[in-house]
């Protein structure tokens, strides 16, 4: 079953009525400069009245460390999704201060799809060992993925020998830009970065998000076979407002989709 996350609530209306359309998890942004964005407070009075089920996100753009921590403890977050230029010491770092109050630490990284939708001939430039997707073992130590493959059918995919699954849970695509974090509500080019998408699924839970709408979100799960999905701005009726009707048609075409691959 694909997991479906309703990203950029703001007020309790929109939460329950997401949770009773039956999403799978829930994001609060915490970015200051996002339309969308919410209050510890705000969030921590909205996840006292959800079902322990679902997951509650919380989404940061270049925090410390101590803060993120600090608000996960406050409001009741269950995970955390890094949406800035955070590194892998800094995932491994919270890991550990999240792992001192949550018994499973939950870190989502968003990586901006652009970088992927690059010609044959160009180098993407994209480390899985400095995203925190894979750690290498000990004898591996400084050494970097082997270069990505092309098999005989055209396909991308990962030689990880020597490398084990690292602290990220989960690789988040988006639309996003330097000057816009998500929120964008424009979609990427699926069929170019199919290639990538899978090698991301071969090593961690791909989730897919970036204009995604009740009308394109069977095409991309078709193209890119993620672990999940992720809407904001394709729910919404105004930035931070979201429409009750657009929710159930979402998550309902989701759904449609795993019946049609069944």
């Amino acid at each position: 079953m694909t997991w479906i996350k309703i990203c950029g609530i703001t007020n309790r209306e929109d939460a329950l009525a997401a949770v009773s359309a039956g999403t799978n998890a829930l994001g609060f942004v915490f970015y200051e400069k996002s339309p969308r964005r919410v209050t510890a407070e705000t969030v921590k009075s909205i996840i006292s009245e959800l079902p322990l089920q679902v997951e509650k996100i919380g989404v940061f753009v270049n925090e410390t460390v101590e803060r993120v921590q600090e608000i996960v403890a406050e409001t009741g977050l269950t995970a955390v999704q890094l949406h800035g230029e955070e590194d892998a010491e800094f995932s491994r770092s919270l890991f550990r201060l999240l792992s001192k109050g949550l018994r499973r630490p939950i870190i989502f990284r968003t990586c901006p799809a652009q970088i992927f939708d690059k010609p044959d001939d160009e180098s993407v430039g994209w480390d899985p060992v400095s995203s925190g997707l894979v750690e290498p073992d000990e004898a591996y130590k400084g050494k970097r993925v082997q270069k990505i493959h092309v098999a005989e059918n055209g396909d991308l995919f990962l030689e990880t020998h020597g490398f084990r699954p690292g602290i990220i849970t989960g690789v988040l695509l988006d639309s996003s830009t330097a000057e816009q974090r998500g929120g964008t509500g424009q979609s990427f080019d699926w069929e170019r970065v199919q290639p990538w998408a899978g090698v991301i699924n071969s090593i961690s839970k791909l989730i897919v998000a970036g204009g995604l709408h009740a009308g394109n979100v069977q095409e991309a799960i078709h193209v890119l076979h993620p672990w999940g999905v992720d809407v904001s701005t394709g729910v919404e009726r105004a930035p931070g407002k979201k429409d009750a009707d657009k929710i159930r048609a979402f998550i309902h075409a989701v759904r449609a989709t795993e019946e049609t691959i069944q």
